[in-house]
């Protein structure tokens, strides 16, 4: 069973409050002609999002920040929440945060500063007693889709 209480979401995804994507991850989101074309996105942010990511993949390599407040790019605080909210997720799996019963009301409720703080701190509490890797046994990836 999947367990998606509001520490499981900032578990998962919890990183993309601060953060960029590369256009390939995102680009197909922004065009009509795409079969991941995504109407309900923000007519603003897809505006914006098509001068850094020209049609047909010209830029692949260009990134978006995940949060499109300009003011949090660097921090961990619950605006990426309120972005997706707001129809204003750059990745298809964040946008489907917001919009799927199933976690919609978590959204909801990270959104809210108290409620974010509160959660993060007890995540990270929880991380805790996890195994970390020390020294060569673990890993710090420079660029999360590579391994070394």
């Amino acid at each position: 069973m999947i367990d998606n209480s509001p520490e499981q979401i900032l578990f998962r995804i919890g990183g993309h409050t601060a953060g960029v994507a590369r256009c390939r991850f995102f680009q197909d989101r922004l065009y009509s002609n795409t079969k991941q074309f995504d109407p309900n996105m923000d007519k603003n942010l897809r505006q914006q999002l098509m001068l850094t990511c020209p049609p047909n993949g010209a830029k692949p390599d260009n990134v978006a920040f995940l949060d499109q407040n300009a003011s949090s790019w660097y921090k961990l605080d619950p605006s990426f929440y309120n972005q997706i909210s707001r129809n204003r997720g750059i990745l298809p799996i964040d946008q489907a945060l917001a919009w799927d019963p199933r976690t919609s009301f978590f959204v909801k409720q990270l959104s809210d500063a108290n409620v974010f703080n509160t959660k993060f701190a007890n995540a990270m509490i929880k991380l805790q007693a996890l195994d970390v890797l020390t020294g060569n046994q673990g890993q710090i990836r420079k660029v999360c889709s590579k391994f070394d």
